[in-house]
């Protein structure tokens, strides 16, 4: 009688641990994703214009969130961390959104010289929102000497859950074949490491930097509907805007976003 409660008793925490995981997975799955077109050719771009403008947050700007640091607190605690979801600097400049052109079908190809790359430093993944080829390697870094474990939750691509032991300094990744993202990256040995990677089959997209910049370059002329998201604000995926790009021209487009 004994054995038979013991062994309904592991059954029943087994069942509640898959329940706990499948909830968590189940967040991840809520968050807005890209848009990608059906199909994209790589080809020769000729007299290519330019997208450019810088995206900047509206609102009161919520105070930074820090860090609990609960693991291999010399190494992760050497300085203070905080939340990477809402970045804004000066003149609210917002950090790490992503802007891309949703509809593009034709355009130029990646460079294929490119390092992709997230380095794991200071308990921290740098950068915090990855842009990743279809077909290209994304390469994780260990700067840090520890153990950490690289999680990629993906949804439509196979998952990735590896260790990468102190002794691994890069660890490169295999492929993808299939646009997916943005998909959350997690260390399971430090939970508070957080980053998003994208998996796109054309370049371009851009990530605003510490000024809320961002530049997409080489675009065909025509017309495109211009795309967003970021993690705090969401996304403008079923109302982009429209912009018009015209052989060797420019065209400036900001947005402003505010807490979804």
């Amino acid at each position: 009688m004994k054995s038979y409660l013991l062994a309904s008793l592991t059954i029943l925490l087994v069942c509640c641990y898959v329940g706990t995981v499948f909830a968590a997975d189940s967040d991840a799955g809520d968050m807005e994703m890209l848009v990608f077109p059906e199909n994209y050719k790589a080809m020769a771009v000729n007299d290519g214009g330019t997208i450019s403008g810088v995206v900047k947050f509206e609102g009161d700007v919520p105070e930074k969130k820090a860090l609990e640091i609960t693991k291999d607190e010399k190494v992760c605690g050497a300085d203070e961390k905080f939340d990477e979801s809402l970045v804004v600097g000066e003149g609210n400049a917002l950090k790490n959104t992503i802007v891309y052109l949703i509809d593009i079908s034709a355009g130029k190809d990646f460079d294929k010289d490119a390092k992709v790359e997230i380095d794991q430093k200071g308990c921290k993944f740098t950068p915090h929102i990855q842009i990743v080829p279809i077909g290209a390697r994304l390469t994780m870094l260990n700067s840090d000497k520890i153990m950490h474990n690289v999680h990629i939750f993906s949804k439509i691509n196979k998952p990735v859950n590896k260790a990468q032991p102190k002794a691994r300094r890069k660890m490169p990744l295999k492929a993808v074949k299939k646009a997916e993202g943005p998909v959350e990256v997690k260390c399971d040995v430090h939970g508070w490491m957080s980053a998003w990677i994208s998996y796109v089959p054309h370049p371009y997209f851009a990530v605003t930097n510490e000024k809320g910049e961002f530049t997409l370059e080489n675009v065909p002329a025509g017309e495109y509907k211009l795309g967003y998201w970021h993690e705090a604000c969401g996304t403008n995926s079923k109302a982009p805007v429209a912009v018009t790009v015209e052989a060797a021209g420019t065209v400036t487009q900001d947005f402003t976003l505010k807490l979804k």
